[in-house]
């Protein structure tokens, strides 16, 4: 499944304004009834607006608390621009307004808020997104297997034929350490308790082995090489997606109630791992896609939303669940604590005999 789910679009006219690049401007609210005599500070307001696979997609973001969400909806109709965003546990929001010459000047409501924006549009932007939809961590400490996972299905180590998160994250952890008498999970990964990364190494060995050990199954696999390496840069990050590498990154999320991990090494702070699977940069920003494992319970204590990252929505257990964050380069290095990455190279599989 996409987690990026298309907008539905009405009315776009042959005549409609250029619509996509990031729109950005501040916001100003009226005075609280509470206190009229003081009135609320102008804050700034995203919105990006870009072509997907499967139409127009786009998110809206802002530091102000209950503003960032996915786009639901866009329409035009007479130069006016309204897009809706469906903003969990909050009202929805709705930006309408007329545009022209990369100008919006839109009214924002949401609930009984009614407020003005002005936002100008960015149209030199660049993207970049690759197809690795997001999966779940069975395991409290199973953040690794969880991003080996994605990586094994985007470089075609897991195929279509492989049941999709718990069987083959099950399956990963066997193949790597089946025949230790201290293994717990031999029986039953049910029975697994533990198996967090140890260390750097056990994860670069991770994404390397589980492909030889199918290889050497018979599978037709290809062979993959990872590397750690420091933080990135944003011109690294793009070259690696660009590529189509996605980015293992080693995140420090905080609190144990934000669903941190034991730490990769004992004597670092507690470390997650994430995958970088997307880019949106302009001038003045860099944006990154995060597919997070990490089946966060409550809002109020998602690292990710407590930074103003804007949830990206999927079905887990039937329920609508964050399962990606787009968010702000400096917020993921700043506030998320990336610390470390793993690179990844595939060797395609030998031809058929």
């Amino acid at each position: 499944m996409n987690p990026l789910l298309p907008l539905t679009v009405a009315a776009v006219l042959a005549a409609s304004p250029s619509l996509e690049g990031l729109w950005e401007g501040p916001v100003t609210c009226p005075p609280l009834a509470t206190a009229p005599e003081r009135p609320q500070q102008p804050f700034v307001l995203t919105v990006s607006i870009t072509q997907g696979a499967e139409g127009l997609e786009g998110f809206m973001g802002s530091q102000q608390q209950g503003l960032s969400a996915q786009l639901k909806t866009l329409s035009v109709e007479d130069q006016t621009l309204r897009v809706t965003a469906n903003v969990p546990h909050h009202y929805q929001a709705e930006l309408v307004g007329p545009i022209e010459e990369g100008t919006w000047k839109a009214t924002l409501t949401q609930g009984p808020l009614s407020c003005s924006a002005l936002l100008q549009r960015e149209a030199d932007v660049q993207r970049k997104k690759l197809p690795i939809p997001p999966t779940s961590q069975p395991k409290p400490v199973w953040s690794w297997i969880s991003a080996g996972e994605m990586l094994f299905r985007h470089y075609g180590v897991l195929g279509p034929e492989d049941a999709l998160g718990f069987a083959s994250q099950c399956a990963i952890v066997r193949a790597l350490f089946s025949g230790n008498p201290r293994f717990e999970c031999n029986s039953n990964c049910n029975f697994c308790k533990s198996m967090a990364g140890g260390s750097a190494h056990e994860v670069v060995g991770m994404l390397t082995d589980f492909p030889r050990k199918r290889l050497a199954s018979g599978r037709r696999t290809p062979r993959l090489f990872a590397a750690t390496a420091p933080v990135l840069d944003s011109g690294e990050v793009r070259r690696e997606l660009d590529q189509g590498n996605p980015i293992v990154a080693s995140l420090n999320l905080g609190a144990p109630s934000a669903g941190t991990e034991p730490g990769m090494n004992s004597f670092l702070p507690p470390l997650h791992l994430a995958v970088i699977v997307g880019y949106l940069k302009t001038q003045a920003s860099t944006w990154y896609l995060v597919n997070d494992p990490y089946p966060f319970p409550q809002l109020t204590s998602n690292p990710y939303v407590q930074n103003q990252g804007i949830p990206i929505m999927g079905l887990r257990s039937g329920a609508p669940v964050p399962v990606a964050y787009w968010l702000r380069e400096d917020t993921l290095k700043s506030k998320l604590r990336w610390k470390e990455s793993f690179l990844v190279r595939a060797e395609p599989p030998a031809p058929p005999p």
